[in-house]
């Protein structure tokens, strides 16, 4: 690949959400122009990603693509991580950027901060008053990474893996462990 093709761009994964349009932002502020182009990026960015990418999807842009997850993985993978820490009462939670490969959600990591919970907060409003922010700063530290042309990466500990599925009251009292 010609790297001045990919020089100084990112593809935005689509969202209309605040989160993804501050991540633009974020983006454009540290000297990257968007484009739509996804093979022509220097790397792709999923605030919110609801869908599996495939490897030719995710290895397209030159550094691949960036994924935010609100736990501090390896713990709480799954869908609805924020609000398995919020019923499980746990204080202290986080976010993550990672990168995308084969699995869900056990790409190397990229950037990560941590975040406190309130007892009683909702995760609703955890996930807007506190995974937004920390997933903001978290994603400056990973634009320096990228704009040096070194971005981290470090693997995932599998020994500390868990993953939760989608939360309802049904399954509220048993969440399963990947290990």
């Amino acid at each position: 690949r010609d790297s001045s093709m990919s020089a100084r761009s990112f593809f935005l994964y689509g969202c209309d959400t605040e989160f993804c349009a501050a991540c633009a932002c974020r983006c454009e502020d540290a000297g990257f122009k968007r484009t739509d182009t996804l093979d022509r990026a220097e790397f792709a960015l999923a605030p919110r990603l609801t869908a599996v990418l495939n490897r030719r999807t995710f290895s397209a842009p030159k550094h691949g693509t960036l994924i935010f997850h609100p736990s501090i993985l390896p713990y709480h993978r799954g869908p609805d991580a924020v609000r398995w820490a919020v019923h499980l009462g746990e204080r202290v939670s986080g976010v993550t950027w990672f990168w995308a490969d084969d699995g869900l959600d056990t790409g190397p990591l990229c950037e990560q901060e941590p975040v406190l919970l309130l007892p009683g907060e909702s995760p609703g409003r955890a996930y807007h008053t506190r995974f937004v922010p920390a997933g903001l700063r978290a994603l400056e530290r990973a634009l320096s990474g990228l704009k040096a042309g070194d971005p981290r990466r470090v693997p995932q500990d599998e020994a500390l893996v868990s993953y939760e599925t989608f939360y309802a009251p049904a399954n509220a009292t048993c969440p399963s462990s990947a290990s």
